[in-house]
């Protein structure tokens, strides 16, 4: 009888998870690599509940293209200096009415023993200037307050605002509030971590100010972002994060990404094979109108041009070309991610967009 209660007692307790703490160690750092899958949506999971000792499963994500994030030294002026890590945004924020597609965002990192912050980006604007523009926050954003325990409630607000000459004003005010909702054991297509889980809720509002048209500027409420992410130790960037936008008072899903290994024949994001790949733009991003492609060389250079849906199904849309670029029109389209699929000189360019 005694051995039978042993038996017991050690199958009941084998599904009791100790909570983790995510602290400074956990995160990225220069020379670090990170593979991450997209997937087709959450499937029937309800990515919105959590609890203690939860267990969430998304082993049935289907994943619809990838994307390696590399983490490198910061070697731009004054970002060398100031910043410990940088990386590559592949699909950064548009910058509202700015007049000219911006390329080769990259965001900067202060990595702290109590903090991970944003604390700026640069980008460049051929058309305008020869050398990388820097935007430095005059408040960073707290991506993460250490150490991340459940149920921890931290929030900051990060500002930054830069001029361009001849175009004009561009800020942002950021608030972002982060809360460790739950904690257990998460199972993804590739593996089964001990996580706990952060949602953050960011709002951000715009200010413009146009030197052409002599306008005191304005503002843009940008729709409210809303981050799921598991966080497990050792694993640099979330093991999983589920984004959503908040439209009409319902959460949109637009983006879900996971932790993977590469996947022979999927569509790679960021990897350019040719130097002309990286050149392929898709603005603005978000888009609650157009949706503008600028490939180089013209339009006789491409060989097929279409936009995918999550579940990687192609969809029956009408674009328009003009130069080197093509253009839809969104309407119709439900809110969420889509990719576009460009074949370049015979190469496969991917690019996530945003449709509002």
């Amino acid at each position: 009888m005694k051995l039978q209660l042993i038996a017991l007692s050690l199958i009941m307790c084998s599904g009791i998870q100790a909570q983790i703490t995510i602290t400074s160690a956990d995160m990225p750092g220069a020379g670090d690599s990170v593979r991450l899958s997209y997937a087709a949506g959450t499937g029937n999971v309800d990515h919105t509940l959590t609890g203690t000792n939860y267990v969430w499963d998304f082993s049935s994500l289907t994943p619809i293209a990838q994307e390696r994030t590399d983490f490198i030294q910061p070697s731009a002026f004054p970002f060398s200096f100031m910043s410990d890590v940088a990386v590559t945004n592949y699909s950064p924020d548009s910058l509202p009415v700015i007049g000219a597609v911006p390329t080769n965002f990259t965001d900067y990192y202060k990595a702290g023993s109590s903090s991970f912050r944003q604390i700026g980006f640069s980008f460049e604007m051929s058309q305008l200037i020869s050398f990388p523009i820097p935007v430095i926050f005059s408040a960073g954003d707290t991506v993460y307050r250490f150490p991340l325990n459940f149920g921890n409630t931290d929030s900051c607000d990060a500002k930054y605002g830069f001029s361009i000459p001849g175009i004009g004003y561009l800020g942002q005010d950021r608030h972002r509030v982060n809360t460790v909702d739950g904690w257990g054991t998460l199972i993804t297509p590739l593996d089964t971590y001990n996580v706990v889980r952060v949602r953050s809720v960011v709002n951000a509002v715009d200010t413009i100010s146009l030197d052409t048209t002599n306008q005191t500027g304005f503002t843009i409420v940008r729709p409210a972002v809303v981050q799921y992410k598991w966080l497990a130790n050792g694993k640099l960037l979330p093991v999983l994060e589920v984004d959503c936008q908040v439209i009409a008072n319902a959460e949109v899903v637009t983006n879900v990404a996971y932790q993977d290994t590469l996947i022979d024949g999927l569509f790679q994001v960021s990897i350019h094979e040719n130097p002309s790949d990286a050149e392929v733009l898709v603005y603005p991003n978000p888009s609650s109108g157009l949706v503008n492609v600028t490939v180089p060389g013209g339009a006789q250079n491409v060989q097929d041009i279409a936009l995918y849906d999550l579940k990687g199904q192609r969809l029956d849309q009408t674009w328009k070309s003009s130069d080197n670029t093509y253009s839809i029109d969104n309407e119709g389209l439900s809110s969420g991610m889509y990719m576009v699929r460009v074949v370049l000189d015979g190469s496969v360019i991917i690019r996530p967009v945003i449709i509002q």
